[in-house]
């Protein structure tokens, strides 16, 4: 086998292998979407299960095993617990290892070479590890409370296949964005020994971003929920915009 081959190979770990995965399955079900519903067998399972929210109300009414899988919309609010929970978990024990040098946890380390994390230094990587596993509580946090307190969901539903998926996705994501940490044995490498040394222009560029796009989501999303209140600040969902 050619050297090159076997590198790539070996950069093939079981992450990327799932998100590759993950983004093939994107693709293929827009593809089918452009197929004609006549040569596609079992066009109503495949639309019902790519379908969610008020996209799957309206003719013909779906069968009753279709709706045998239907989950709550409102459950949405279950991603952003089990993000809050996890990914807290998992910037903890960054904080832990980038702050006061205490090592991961030998499961957590396990898995993570499991999953394909290796042993590197370099770069800015910590930090930026670190911003972005603090951004994806602070997002978590924030979508939590807002399916809580702002969101006015109807009675919409998705497919259950799509909850698991949400709930996989966010474990995923925290794993694999803790994967990318330079590692020394059990330890975070830092550059320098201090980690706001690692401070660059992407870095400062990306916090920005962060805050602007999380007030702006914010705004739209109390707005959307206002759409489903009346004048006495009660749901109702006749006065919502058509396909919210």
């Amino acid at each position: 086998m050619a050297p090159w081959a076997g590198a790539a190979l070996w950069m093939l770990n079981p992450l990327r292998v799932v998100w590759l995965a993950l983004a093939a399955a994107f693709l293929l079900t827009l593809l089918l979407q452009l197929v004609p519903p006549r040569w596609l067998p079992s066009c109503a399972l495949f639309q019902d299960l790519i379908r969610y929210g008020k996209t799957k109300c309206g003719a013909p009414p779906r069968p009753a095993i279709c709706r045998s899988f239907d989950v709550p919309k409102r459950y949405f609010s279950h991603f952003y617990v089990i993000s809050v929970l996890w990914n807290g978990f998992l910037l903890w024990c960054l904080t832990q290892c980038l702050f006061l040098g205490a090592p991961f946890p030998d499961w957590l380390y396990t898995l993570l070479r499991i999953l394909g994390a290796v042993q590197f230094r370099g770069g800015e990587l910590a930090l930026s590890a670190f911003l972005v596993l603090v951004f994806l509580w602070l997002h978590s946090l924030r979508r939590l409370f807002e399916c809580l307190y702002v969101s006015v969901f109807s009675n919409a539903v998705i497919h259950i296949a799509q909850y698991c998926f949400g709930l996989v996705y966010y474990v995923l994501v925290g794993l694999t964005v803790l994967s990318q940490v330079p590692m020394d044995g059990r330890n975070v490498y830092v550059v320098g020994k201090n980690l706001l040394m690692q401070t660059r222009w992407f870095h400062i560029l990306g916090v920005m971003m962060f805050i602007w796009s999380s007030v702006h989501q914010y705004k739209c999303h109390v707005i959307l929920g206002n759409l489903r209140k009346n004048k006495a600040g009660k749901t109702s969902f006749r006065a919502t915009a058509y396909g919210f």
